[in-house]
């Protein structure tokens, strides 16, 4: 078991310190030839705080357990012709969201509130103390 920070090319459980196609680039329609990590790495997944880009684009910023997103990050969604970027920030839990968070629709809407294996599930109630 060795903690290390590197670059990982793949997708889970198959990363590997080796691109694919040798050059990490988008292709003609915008897309990465695979996910790519950067980050802190234990057992050769990603393991700690790191940056997740998923081949559309899209990425993730934030904290890893054995290779999943697991604890506190911002997921971003690309903007892809029709659908908005849209933001998530807050708790993940075995790579969904889990726990608060908040996500910012490309429209502007704000969903914020508690979330459970990656379906929201109500606001916040006002705490008094």
């Amino acid at each position: 078991m060795s903690n290390k920070t590197g670059i990982l090319y793949g997708r889970s459980p198959n990363w590997s310190e080796e691109c694919e196609g040798g050059v990490y680039e988008k292709d003609k329609e915008g897309y990465f030839t695979d996910n790519k990590y950067e980050g802190e790495i234990e057992n050769g997944e990603p393991h700690g705080n790191g940056i997740w880009t998923q081949c559309d684009g899209a990425t993730y910023v934030g904290q890893f357990v054995n290779g999943l997103r697991e604890g506190t990050g911002t997921f971003t969604w690309v903007d892809r012709g029709d659908e908005l970027e849209s933001v998530y920030e807050g708790e993940y839990k075995n790579n969904r969201r889990h726990g608060k968070g908040m996500r910012t629709y490309g429209n502007g809407s704000i969903v914020e509130g508690y979330w459970i294996d990656n379906d929201f599930i109500g606001e916040y109630e006002d705490e008094e103390d």
